[in-house]
């Protein structure tokens, strides 16, 4: 097989495993009309992204052209419009000359998305999300960054960033354009210089904002670092992970047996090809573990909490805190996986039902009108630990279950 075919064949491996690492969600159904006792109770279809690869993903996409035609789009903050901006940012100053067409270009592909509370901000909060929601950061933690900013009257900056295996680059890229969206509103809104900042990163967020604090050494303007879910998973790994994972969602699934068989057949193939060609992602879990011990000083682990899901296994804390030297991050354990950050109100249309379905769906779901992707207990108990945290109060709880425990202690003795 050609190098640059194998190439291919093990990006789309890596977009497909980044994919179906989404968990399976509870759709829950509301229903429109008056009901009896007997059926008020919640009725659910299990949507699994191990029989529909990518459905969230697209879901989240379409969501995303829809909300632009009603989006604000600006190149400087609302002051007092509460909710999302999509705002653009200024031109990097150049050391040559630019066109207006390569000006307006840059202007169209380099933005963040902002969420300001009504009034003045009290805190700034600048957030990274995970491979492949990081993309759809205002829909996909919508629930949570906005919960968070209305307990803290806090504004948040998020930077949506693309799939790559090469996570210094996007590092770079998304925190420079947090950086520039901060200057932004300093400038041109009543954003003090000496507001609070609390950089906040979940599963592969929190790895690259560990890069990009290591690389810099940047963080004298900030008050703290939180990680949810801190992701540090070779691509291997991240293939077997995903397949047990999927596996797992599936169990009691007996009608899926072709894809099932087919998505099997992928993963095994993009196994043996990682295998073989040593691709894994830059830098790899390993030398990231040697950039932690190196550059992630005591001042930064000192301001840094680590979240804790019980239930996650896609969760590497524990190897990050074997990387540091000195006094270690505080940690949190809390109830969850690794997408309770993810919490989704969906309508009809965003599922992509097609038109002459939705009344057979309308039937049997009982009036089926929205959808919720989550786990909404679980969702306010991050939020409050977060909210504590960045109040300044210890860990609700310190101690893991033993569920984390085993899982905490595998990945560890796997590295």
């Amino acid at each position: 097989m050609r190098p640059i075919m194998t190439s291919r064949l093990l990006y789309c491996a890596a977009l497909m495993a980044s994919t179906l690492s989404v968990n399976a969600f509870t759709i829950k159904t509301y229903h429109s009309y008056p009901l009896s006792v007997k059926t008020m109770r919640s009725r659910s279809l299990e949507m699994s992204t191990a029989n529909m690869p990518g459905e969230l993903t697209s879901a989240l996409a379409r969501i995303d052209r829809e909300r632009q035609l009603t989006t604000r789009s600006s190149n400087r903050p609302t002051s007092g419009k509460a909710g999302w901006t999509k705002l653009l940012l200024n031109p990097k100053e150049s050391k040559g000359s630019s066109t207006e067409g390569e000006i307006q270009q840059q202007q169209q592909q380099e933005f963040v998305y902002l969420l300001e509370p009504s009034t003045t901000p009290s805190s700034l909060i600048l957030f990274l999300g995970g491979a492949g929601l990081g993309q759809f950061p205002h829909i996909a933690y919508d629930e949570f960054l906005s919960r968070l900013s209305q307990k803290l009257n806090a504004a948040v900056i998020t930077a949506p960033f693309p799939l790559s295996l090469d996570h210094y680059d996007l590092s770079k890229k998304a925190t420079d354009n947090l950086r520039r969206a901060v200057v932004q509103c300093e400038e041109m809104a009543d954003y003090s210089p000496s507001l609070p900042k609390f950089y906040i990163g979940h599963s592969l967020g929190s790895k690259l904002l560990t890069i990009s604090l290591c690389a810099t050494g940047i963080a004298k303007d900030l008050q703290g670092i939180g990680f949810l879910s801190y992701n540090n998973f070779g691509f291997a790994d991240t293939i077997k992970m995903v397949k047990s994972f999927a596996s797992q969602m599936d169990t009691d699934k007996k009608d899926f047996g072709q894809q099932d068989d087919m998505i099997n057949k992928i993963f095994e193939f993009a196994e043996g090809a990682v295998n073989m060609s040593g691709l894994d992602f830059v830098p790899s879990p390993t030398d990231t573990d040697t950039i932690v011990s190196n550059k992630f000083t005591e001042d930064f682990q000192n301001r840094t909490r680590l979240f804790i899901f019980d239930d996650d296994d896609l969760d590497s804390s524990i190897g990050f805190m074997n990387a540091c030297r000195g006094s270690k991050p505080s940690v949190s354990y809390t109830a969850g996986n690794h997408l309770t950050p993810v919490y989704l109100k969906l309508g009809l249309d965003d599922l992509k039902v097609p038109d002459e379905a939705k009344e057979l769906t309308d039937e049997l779901t009982g009036g089926f009108k929205s959808a919720s992707f989550g786990d909404e207990e679980n969702l306010n108990e991050i939020v409050n630990d977060v909210y504590n945290w960045i109040i300044g109060k210890d860990p609700s709880r310190d101690n893991p279950k033993q569920s984390t425990l085993s899982s905490q202690f595998r990945l560890s003795e796997n590295k």
